[in-house]
């Protein structure tokens, strides 16, 4: 199988390239986040070479990766390889047992009741947008939840209030992490991904201003020398 030549060729890096031989686990925690960004932005801009390139990569990477465990820790990746196996027949045992879970809610549901703590397994690096989802979608499925989006969008004029009010205090770091959870609650009722929304402001973000660099040009004026009134009416005709 090729997933063998794979091994094989990790192993050969390992032994023979000095960038590869001096890696360890927390020196490839950055490539790990990397790759996974990289797949992501394959997958929304729809590219299937891209996409295929990509999980290429994290799949070389978490050869990689078990490699350096076995040598660092001793746990060999044919021992890891059975763990996953495991795991996961455990959690799906309506494939691989007779209980009955005939629909993807109920398979969630059968997930969440057999967590010890509701919360648990969160990484803490989580993007906090994403996290804050997670947080949510699983205190939802214990009944703690909106029945509608009205609940999220009252609850988002209660925290701008609040925001207001603790301006030049110390709660105002506090407020503003409030009113952004709340956001991401509206973003869930919506059926849609607050980080996802949040990436395509950003790009929408970036092509206007670029674009207001260019109108800039064309008039022979600089950037630093414009005021922020004619930015902004150069804005607005970019939007429309």
């Amino acid at each position: 199988m090729k997933i063998d030549e794979l091994v094989k060729l990790v192993v050969i890096l390992r032994k023979k390239c000095p960038w590869d031989r001096q890696q360890t686990l927390k020196s490839l925690k950055n490539n790990l986040v990397e790759e996974t960004y990289e797949l992501v932005e394959a997958i929304e801009a729809d590219n299937s070479m891209a996409i295929k390139e990509e999980i290429g990569d994290i799949l070389f990477l978490g050869i990689f990766l078990a490699r350096v465990l076995e040598e660092e820790k001793g746990f060999s990746l044919k021992k890891l390889l059975g763990q996953t196996i495991k795991k996961y027949k455990h959690k799906h045992p309506h494939v691989f047992k007779k209980k009955q879970l005939s629909s993807p809610e109920a398979v969630l549901r059968f997930w969440n009741r057999n967590k010890k703590d509701t919360f648990r397994g969160i990484p803490k690096t989580l993007p906090a947008l994403l996290a804050a989802k997670i947080i949510q979608e699983r205190a939802a499925k214990l009944g703690f939840d909106w029945n509608s989006h009205h609940g999220p969008l009252k609850k988002i004029a209660e925290e701008i209030r609040e925001l207001k009010q603790s301006i030049n205090s110390n709660h105002v770091f506090e407020e503003f992490g409030d009113l952004l959870f709340a956001c991401v609650n509206l973003a869930r009722h919506l059926n849609l991904d607050a980080e996802d929304a949040l990436r395509y402001a950003n790009k929408k973000f970036i092509k206007r201003f670029r674009k207001i660099k260019a109108v800039l040009k064309s008039r022979n004026k600089k950037i630093e020398q414009t005021t922020l009134p004619e930015m902004d009416r150069i804005w607005d005709e970019i939007k429309k």
